[in-house]
């Protein structure tokens, strides 16, 4: 992948925040730096960075993809209540038996949905 302007202001942006931005959300930073461009290319670039691994995307229950710049392990928690997304840094292994049965894990993705510690609460009252 070549280098690019629009690339790189998109993974500014995204190393930017940990709110796990929609890719609405990114075209909207990202023309506070670049006013001319298009959503088309802001859309373009996010899913060349997403398939060479430069950011995570995250589907919630609702279907919307939503991205994370930090592309170091760790798992997300989307809370059903508020729409959070939030980054959980903990480490689980794979289960034993996946290798036993021959399979060999290069990376993962695990995203948990529920309410959150704020909302939690509120549900059981």
């Amino acid at each position: 992948m070549r280098h690019s302007q629009q690339r790189d202001v998109i993974l500014q942006v995204l190393r930017a925040t940990t709110a796990h931005p929609t890719a609405d959300q990114i075209y909207s930073e990202v023309r506070k730096v670049l006013p001319n461009v298009s959503l088309g290319t802001v859309y373009r670039n996010i899913k060349q960075l997403a398939d060479v691994g430069e950011l995570i995307t995250i589907e919630t229950e609702d279907k919307s993809l939503h991205y994370d710049g930090n592309t170091a392990i760790h798992r997300h928690f989307v809370c059903r209540n508020c729409h959070r997304i939030l980054d959980l840094f903990f480490e689980i292994d794979p289960p034993p038996a996946m290798q036993e049965l021959g399979f060999r894990i290069e990376n993962e993705k695990c995203v948990y949905y529920g309410l959150c510690p704020a909302c939690a609460p509120a549900q059981t009252e």
